[in-house]
């Protein structure tokens, strides 16, 4: 799939831009500020309909004004639609296809799209609720039972925080919680499994020779045969019956998929205590590489892909053994704070950004 154009109205730093990307390699280059990641954000928001960088609508709609609009064609499976995303913030979104009103979820299951930044290290080094937001955003390109069973579990989750802090008897939300979590939880366990095998690959190729490891934390069913959705099931019930206490206690739900962690190691060592900078970003993007190849293999489309100064913080050596990799990709947006390298500008449609405005330089 590809984009063939985008139309941004009053969305972060900029009033109007029209964009007409090539089907291959953009690059947007610009002093930092400028507005390159804004470009990326409005990309990924126009195919999913959130930012990349979890930010609410309302910081996303430029100072001073009222309303964002995107709007843009997306090409898919020998199909060009129009989309638009139209937001006053607080929740008031409307999203269209080909102008008719569709929900979030339906941009999930038409569109593929992957995105990678400085910030992705976080992913690696940060809170467990960063992890778990990376699989949900990119498990849920792949399924819509995925979507809908951690939809079902968020809001059955919220009724049993709200009756323990009442004081009331939880198990006829359990009932109601066990089978949505034992499916998530199969789904995210075959989901990383994959995505640990994939990025191992990346990491060994990139880093010349270094070793990733990848472990799925299941808070639901620890020492379960993922595979099995039954011996989950029935591992989270026994871990309830465990928790019943201590959650009526603290009047929180303590164990779940809402719980789940990932855990890297690299060359051995864990990656949020050992690992440098470098390290970091490189896990990083082969974590996000390897999410493209599943997507791209489940999906049978090559996913859109937003690279957000891949460079920065990587020696001459990984920079190179990346910039060859991206003859597998299909359509790249691509960032940079300095003239982009020679050998991807020759083939490259490159645009240069500057406080908000766009000026193309092929």
């Amino acid at each position: 799939m590809n984009l063939q154009s985008l139309s941004i109205k009053n969305f972060r730093n900029f009033s109007s831009l029209n964009l007409s990307p090539d089907k291959g390699i953009n690059i947007f280059y610009g002093k930092n500020g400028s507005g390159k990641t804004n470009i990326l954000e409005a990309v990924f928001m126009l195919c999913l309909g959130r930012s990349h960088r979890g930010a609410p609508d309302l910081v996303m709609i430029k100072e001073g004004e009222e309303t964002f609009r995107l709007q843009g064609k997306i090409f898919h499976e020998e199909i060009s639609n129009e989309v638009a995303i139209g937001s006053q913030g607080r929740g008031r979104k409307k999203i269209t296809i080909d102008k008719v009103p569709v929900k979030p979820s339906e941009l999930f299951e038409l569109h593929s799209v992957v995105s990678a930044g400085p910030g992705d290290s976080s992913i690696i080094s940060g809170t467990p609720s960063l992890r778990r937001n990376f699989i949900d955003t990119y498990l849920s390109q792949i399924s819509q039972k995925y979507i809908s069973h951690l939809k079902d579990y968020k809001q059955c989750l919220s009724q049993k925080n709200a009756a323990l802090k009442r004081d009331m008897d939880p198990s006829p939300f359990n009932a109601i919680l066990i089978p949505l979590a034992a499916s998530i939880t199969k789904y995210r366990a075959a989901f990383l499994r994959d995505i640990a095998e994939n990025a191992s690959k990346s990491y060994e190729e990139i880093s010349n020779g270094g070793k990733l490891v990848i472990k799925y934390n299941s808070s639901t069913a620890p020492e379960c045969d993922f595979s099995n959705i039954d011996e989950i099931r029935d591992a989270f019930k026994f871990r309830l019956m465990d928790y019943d206490q201590r959650e009526k206690i603290l009047k929180t739900a303590m164990i779940g998929p809402h719980r789940d962690d990932i855990s890297f190691f690299i060359d051995g060592y864990p990656s949020r205590t050992h690992s440098s900078q470098g390290e970091l970003r490189t896990t990083a993007i082969s974590l996000k590489v390897a999410v493209y190849d599943i997507i791209r293999l489940r999906k049978k489309v090559s996913p859109i892909l937003l690279f957000d100064e891949i460079f920065a913080e990587l020696d001459s050596t990984r920079c190179e053994t990346l910039i060859n990799l991206f003859s597998d990709f299909g359509q790249i947006f691509l960032t940079t704070a300095v003239s982009p390298p020679e050998v991807l500008q020759s083939k490259a449609k490159s645009f240069y950004i500057k406080d908000g405005n766009m000026e193309n330089r092929d």
